[in-house]
């Protein structure tokens, strides 16, 4: 990461730690989450990407971010992807996702989206829509399979401050150029 990405990121972190949920906005709270996990991925020299899922009754289960360069290269630790399958190792007796909702600070990408409609997730909300790498605004795009699958839930942009939304997708950019790079190299 470059010093002007470094400076960006200390200046991002501060703004994130001094955040407060707006009431008016039911989402905030998990979107600081997601936020908070965000800036943990970009200090490891990941895609600053967060996610957490939830109960229904708002308590925390599993939180996580992208680790897809570090410890070690994961090509599928997407923080989404982190989320689940932690979830899934601890709590392997859960039959169904209906009782959950995930929550991330970016639109989940193709891969990711297609392991949410599989999981059953009741609902997945993304604080920035991310107009060339997600995939929940181009579902028509699916298989009818899969679209059909992804009826059964909610994907949507959450209920979250225009400031939560904008804080996610500059956190992103922080790292996004950096992380493309490495992938091309690879």
């Amino acid at each position: 990461m470059n010093n002007a990405a470094q400076d960006s990121l200390a200046e991002l972190e501060k703004k994130v730690k001094a955040l407060v949920p707006d009431p008016n906005h039911p989402d905030d709270s998990f979107i600081i989450i997601t936020l908070q996990e965000a800036i943990a991925a970009a200090k490891e020299g990941n895609f600053a990407v967060g996610a957490v899922l939830v109960r229904e009754n708002g308590e925390v289960v599993e939180r996580g971010h992208n680790r897809v360069f570090n410890p070690h290269f994961r090509s599928d630790l997407h923080a989404e992807m982190d989320v689940m399958t932690r979830f899934e190792e601890r709590f392997p007796e859960t039959k169904s996702m209906k009782g959950f909702v995930l929550y991330t600070s970016l639109e989940p990408c193709p891969m990711c989206f297609a392991r949410l409609i599989t999981s059953g997730v009741r609902s997945v909300y993304y604080a920035s829509a991310d107009e060339h790498g997600g995939m929940v605004h181009k579902l028509e795009q699916m298989p009818p399979a899969w679209i059909e699958l992804a009826n059964r839930q909610k994907f949507a942009k959450a209920q979250c401050s225009p400031k939560l939304s904008d804080l996610a997708f500059q956190i992103f950019l922080t790292t996004a150029a950096e992380n493309n790079r490495k992938l091309q190299e690879r």
